[in-house]
């Protein structure tokens, strides 16, 4: 974490001076496939804010973390606390403008912890997503991507997990400049 905060403190004056637009915002990811849990269905995968560049007619390189608590039963009847954690890094190439959409490929880096223990696992993404003005400083975002979840341990409910999912998200961001 620490890391991260100073790679912002070191970029954010670089962008600034070169006229990047910086952008701020946050996702809300839900899927239908294999879920952080090792279930399978339908669900909110996680929220994730985020911060990045975007590049008109280009693209764009973002940035999220998500923090995610919530409680679930064990086969006992037992509650136990979880707490999400997950590193993100998007690539966005447009094509062929800025109102088109554009691909998209994500890593993911979760974590799981609990007093069980910890699970760490990776997940890949390939998709496509598109932005709506709403104003010169704002836009929705719309994603799909189909994620790859690598494989893990679920101690929680004692199994390995690995499988793929797909994803939508939506959100906003918000232009700095």
């Amino acid at each position: 974490m620490k890391r991260l905060l100073l790679l912002l403190l070191v970029l954010v004056p670089a962008v600034r001076a070169q006229q990047i637009p910086l952008v701020l915002g946050g996702v809300l990811e839900t899927g239908t496939g294999t879920l952080p849990d090792g279930s399978s269905g339908a669900g909110i995968v996680r929220i994730t804010p985020f911060v990045g560049v975007w590049m008109q007619s280009f693209g764009y390189l973002r940035i999220g973390y998500g923090l995610w608590d919530h409680e679930q039963t064990d086969s006992t009847g037992h509650k136990l606390e979880i707490r999400q954690r997950d590193l993100n890094v998007q690539l966005g190439v447009a094509l062929g403008g800025p109102d088109r959409p554009y691909v998209i490929a994500g890593y993911t880096r979760a974590r799981n912890l609990t007093s069980l223990g910890d699970a760490d696992w990776n997940e890949w993404g390939l998709g496509l997503g598109n932005r709506f003005q709403v104003s010169p400083y704002a836009a929705f975002v719309t994603e799909i991507e189909y994620r790859w979840v690598g494989e893990h341990f679920d101690l929680l409910h004692e199994r390995d997990v690995k499988g793929t999912r797909l994803q939508l998200s939506a959100g906003i961001a918000v232009y700095v400049y």
